[in-house]
């Protein structure tokens, strides 16, 4: 199976926040590109679980993204680039806000 990458220099990222189906969350996800000219990209997320969102960004680019619930409730991140889970956690913990990356 070979995964599905845009010849445009791009890749193709989806993101999801997982947890308890109905809890509010209250999340966020940032594209950062390695080159200076183009500017990073925040978007702000208020939906409830389970949430997913795609995207294209640039090749190199550094994904991130956070989640909580109003309720203090496990949050879970997955993101695929090009269809692979990148498996870059960079802080969760009980109360504490869920956060991955992704380069």
């Amino acid at each position: 199976m070979t995964n599905p990458v845009s010849s445009s220099g791009l890749d193709n990222y989806k993101v999801q926040w997982t947890g308890t189906n109905g809890s509010k969350l209250f999340g966020s996800y940032v594209i950062v590109s390695k080159n200076p000219s183009t500017p990073s990209k925040v978007e702000k997320i208020t939906a409830t679980l389970p949430y997913t969102v795609n995207f294209s960004a640039p090749k190199n680019a550094l994904i991130s993204a956070a989640g909580a619930t109003g309720n203090q409730g496990a949050v879970e991140i997955k993101i695929l680039k090009n269809g692979s889970e990148c498996d870059q956690i960079s802080v969760v913990g009980s109360g504490a806000m869920a956060n991955k990356t992704c380069q």
